[in-house]
């Protein structure tokens, strides 16, 4: 044993000794050496770790078949290369068996071959990954909110004390009041494009975020083309110190599209309302006219016919003529856009007989002027024979007038029932005089419907089926013509 103790005191042995103790120091990561024909030199634990074999017996070894085991096509085409060019190297591979484990490789040509020295790069590889994926994932956010200022027209920023405003897409900013591509300066000083009448509201505005924690406001801006455009800003108080806002975050969009919406919708609604004035006013015309006009015709009936002295034709005519006054009159409250159909009944039976006489049962509808006018004419009619004949000549007779909708239509239908009892006993007449001709041809040719008139003993039953259409809703203030108010019409007509 003794023989085989190396002797220290040579200095070829020491060199080797020393060597060996560098080597090992510097491949604390791992280290191995192969010659030219690529077989290991030499080989620490470490290395032997990476290649995943034992380091004694990896002496000696080629390392081709070594790296196949690995089943790492890259690391086996890497390590080959190197020692085939016999020059320096420099790569990082995955750490064979591991999962997201890194190892730098350096390969330096010694004399007879190369070596390969190892080192563990985890760490720092999956910092620099986590930061590309950060810078990324930034870049992706950055232009994100480009996109969206850019879609949106609008920009955000940020305010600090003692910092000012700092714009955080200067682009956008710039596109906000019409400005080409420049430094970030340009638009730094914003309250020089914002209209001296507005500057005052605008710093009203930010001045409620010493108490309050959000504010909007809108102003005005010079734009670049030499108009103007108009902006909203809404901002946020993100962090106080002593109560007082430090830090604000905001963003500010581009409404002048919406502010031109609104002010046409304004122009539109003045318009509007001037015509509505105007179509007012020719409506009072148009009443005061047909007032007239119905006053003349009366006058001319009489002249013709000779003044009426208890019936008679013209009375009856007079009577006709007042029932379509009145309907007239409905309409001319509605400003035509139809009428109700009870207040239409109501109205032209209310004449005839007491209220406790008859009964009005149907639901609430709303029939055009054309049927208000038909219905108001045939009414008239009915209830005129009603009071020479009918239920309504005596004390005790009664009168049902009811309606409703057949659904199973198309367009529904109107069913009017008119139904007589405790009247003089009813029979047939001959002749068909004018109000039956009017109801069942006339009013069921202006209707588009049929009129059934059924003279039983027990009352004349009238049954009218016309196609229905809804007409709108009431105006909310019905008209108020002074012209052609139901007393002064009556009187007008009654003269």
């Amino acid at each position: 044993m003794a023989a085989m103790r190396r002797d220290r005191s040579q200095p070829a042995d020491l060199a080797v000794e020393l060597g060996e103790a560098l080597l090992e120091l510097a491949g604390a990561d791992g280290l191995f050496a192969c010659d030219s024909g690529g077989r290991i030199t030499y080989c620490n634990a470490a290395g032997a770790a990476f290649l995943q074999t034992f380091r004694t017996s990896s002496i000696g070894k080629a390392l081709k078949p070594i790296l196949e085991r690995l089943g790492v096509e890259t690391l086996e085409l890497r390590f080959l290369a190197a020692v085939r060019d016999a020059s320096a190297v420099e790569f990082v591979v995955a750490r064979p068996g591991a999962a997201d484990e890194w190892v730098e490789v350096r390969g330096l040509p010694v004399t007879g071959g190369i070596a390969f020295f190892l080192r563990d790069v985890t760490a720092r590889e999956r910092s620099e990954r986590t930061l590309r994926r950060s810078e990324r994932r930034l870049r992706s956010t950055t232009e994100s909110l480009r996109l969206a200022h850019q879609a949106a027209r609008a920009a955000t920023w940020e305010w600090r004390t003692g910092r000012g405003l700092r714009w955080l897409d200067p682009e956008a900013a710039r596109a906000l009041i019409g400005l080409t591509a420049g430094p970030d300066e340009s638009i730094a000083d914003w309250r020089s494009f914002v209209f001296d009448d507005d500057l005052a509201g605008v710093g009203a505005s930010l001045a409620t975020l010493r108490d309050a924690d959000e504010v909007a406001f809108e102003y005005r801006v010079s734009a670049a083309d030499g108009g103007h455009r108009w902006l909203r800003s809404s901002a946020a108080v993100v962090e106080r110190r002593d109560g007082l806002p430090v830090r604000v975050a905001g963003v500010t969009l581009d409404v002048t599209a919406s502010k031109l919406h609104e002010a046409r919708l304004e122009r539109e609604v003045s318009e509007r309302d001037r015509a509505e004035r105007r179509q007012q006013l020719l409506i009072h015309e148009l009443n005061h006219r047909v007032k007239n006009m119905l006053a003349t015709v009366q006058s001319v009936a009489r002249q013709s016919l000779g003044r009426a002295r208890g019936g008679g034709p013209l009375a009856d005519f007079e009577d006709r003529l007042m029932a379509l006054a009145w309907a007239h009159d409905i309409l001319t409250r509605e400003r035509w856009a139809g009428a109700s159909l009870r207040a239409v009944l109501e109205r032209t039976l209310s004449p005839h007989a007491a209220a406790h006489r008859v009964e009005f049962a149907g639901p609430d509808l709303r029939v055009s002027p054309k049927m208000a006018l038909a219905l108001a004419m045939g009414a008239h009619e009915l209830a005129t024979n009603a009071v020479k004949y009918g239920a309504l000549s005596n004390d005790v007779g009664r009168l049902a007038v009811r309606w409703r909708l057949d659904p199973e239509t198309e367009p529904p239908r109107l069913i009017l029932e008119w139904q007589e009892e405790g009247g003089p006993p009813v029979a047939p007449p001959k002749a068909r005089g004018f109000g039956s001709r009017l109801l069942e041809r006339g009013l069921a040719g202006e209707l588009g419907g049929e009129v059934r008139i059924l003279f039983e003993p027990a009352g004349v039953r009238c049954r009218l089926s016309a196609p229905f259409q809804p007409e709108a809703a009431p105006p909310e203030e019905p008209l108020d013509d002074p012209v052609f108010m139901a007393h002064a019409g009556e009187a007008e007509l009654r003269q």
